[in-house]
């Protein structure tokens, strides 16, 4: 159980939390849902940054190193002026008077106090709160010891319910308006799967012979390939099997993409229904000189009785593309059989 977790009755109680902001007819919530604004007092800051980067910016190959989610910290004199953007953070202490800390302490109730120095609450997390399709997180500690210490130990679970909010409203931004129902029907009627699918992207190239399909999007290029193999038990879907059969399919539609092993690795994972395989690294094109991220995800499916590789790829030059890679695996996440009613499953 999330201990850390404030229990919906303890946040009935911090509705005037959530009065001194709020305004009558909320504004769609404003910048890039990769940034969070952070909060903080200017003194505290420098030792909070470290272990909230820990939690929020890990680095990733891309394959020049982005950070997961770009963090942008602001003074109490800028709430004004970022309290309405799509993630927020606000880190404060109970012992202090300085100004974010006071801001948060001042609309805090005794029993909340009380439950946060027993360590019994630590983050508050609420939606919509200044702005629709917004993520506001109030991190309190009584003392800055005890938040260095929580954002390390409880900084996990804040950033797991982040994700979870992320990738939701991505997937609701994506689909929002309209969606290519009619090659999502073209794939459920031709191939054992089917796939929600954006209205800019295409089919580029499809086999039923050879068992895959292509889509594309450009500018920036963005791909997503379905293969899928006959699947028997003397088949080992290791690392090297998972390389060889990438590569293989990167000759035929990728223009011969190859796998930077050295900066590839393996991980399992919980794919929707299936336990999967997914190999997460960097593609290079050895004759164009090009590359960039990749995910492949790798699992049998024992009612097809096929292997299903689902792979997507960014190539965006001088572009950050942590987001694009995103919106690929939330693609790739409405994965379906074509036999199968739609189902209502987020990463």
């Amino acid at each position: 159980m999330k201990t850390a977790f404030i229990k919906m009755s303890v946040l009935a109680n911090l509705a005037l939390l959530f009065l001194v902001f709020s305004c009558s007819t909320k504004p769609e919530s404003i910048g890039p849902l990769d940034k969070i604004i952070v909060f903080a007092d200017s003194v505290d800051w420098p030792d909070y940054k470290d272990a909230v980067k820990y939690h929020f910016a890990k680095e990733l190959l891309m394959p020049v190193r982005e950070p997961e989610y770009l963090i942008e910290w602001h003074s109490a004199d800028e709430i004004e002026k970022f309290k309405t953007h799509k993630n927020v953070m606000f880190i404060a202490r109970l012992d202090s008077e300085l100004p974010i800390s006071k801001e948060v302490n001042d609309l805090l109730n005794d029993d909340v106090k009380a439950g946060i120095r027993s360590g019994k609450y630590f983050y508050i997390p609420q939606h919509n709160t200044w702005a629709r399709n917004q993520y506001v997180v109030f991190l309190v500690a009584p003392t800055k010891n005890d938040m260095i210490q929580s954002l390390y130990d409880k900084g996990e679970l804040v950033s797991e319910d982040f994700r979870k909010s992320y990738y939701k409203r991505l997937k609701e931004r994506m689909f929002k308006r309209f969606e290519n129902e009619e090659l999502e029907q073209y794939l459920a009627k031709h191939y054992p799967f089917t796939l929600r699918l954006p209205p800019d992207y295409l089919l580029l190239d499809e086999s039923q012979e050879e068992r895959y399909i292509w889509l594309r999007r450009l500018h920036p290029d963005r791909s997503l390939a379905v293969h899928w193999i006959p699947y028997n038990d003397t088949i080992d879907i290791t690392y090297d099997w998972i390389v060889k059969q990438r590569n293989k399919l990167a000759e035929k539609i990728f223009h011969g993409d190859v796998v930077v092993e050295e900066e590839s690795k393996l991980r399992e994972l919980k794919f929707k229904r299936w336990q999967a395989k997914r190999l997460v690294g960097t593609w290079k094109n050895p004759e164009l000189v090009i590359g960039g991220p990749f995910r492949s995800t790798v699992f049998v499916d024992k009612k097809t009785n096929y292997i299903f590789m689902i792979d997507f790829y960014v190539r965006a030059i001088g572009q950050r593309k942590r987001p694009y890679i995103d919106q690929l695996d939330v693609i790739a996440h409405t994965f379906r059989l074509a036999t199968d009613k739609e189902e209502k499953t987020s990463l």
